[in-house]
């Protein structure tokens, strides 16, 4: 058995117990509440967090736009120049040298 299976034996069951297992009991809890609302209530809570949805939206966005108009989201930048290395030199002795 690999390393890759021996590790994903030990992370599955928490896995599922920590992502699958609530997801599934609120899915089923959401669409229960779902189903036993009247269709013309249902809708107008979709119509509901969707315009909230995208009021949230348009708010976020014209916030981002404000503080670029104002300058807020401006950064100076410095510039350094590359400084030359100092490069090793080599030096031969000629009595050692072939």
């Amino acid at each position: 058995m690999s390393i890759k299976q021996k590790i994903s034996n030990l992370v599955s069951p928490l896995y599922n117990k920590v992502w699958h297992g609530p997801k599934g009991k609120i899915r089923e809890r959401v669409k229960k509440a779902c189903d036993e609302m009247p269709h013309s209530q249902r809708l107008t809570v979709v119509t509901v967090l969707l315009s909230a949805f995208v009021l949230i939206a348009f708010f976020v966005f014209g916030h981002a736009c404000y503080k670029m108009g104002a300058g807020h989201a401006r950064q100076t930048i410095e510039v350094e120049h590359i400084q030359q290395l100092e490069l090793p030199t080599k030096t031969y002795d000629h009595e050692t040298a072939p």
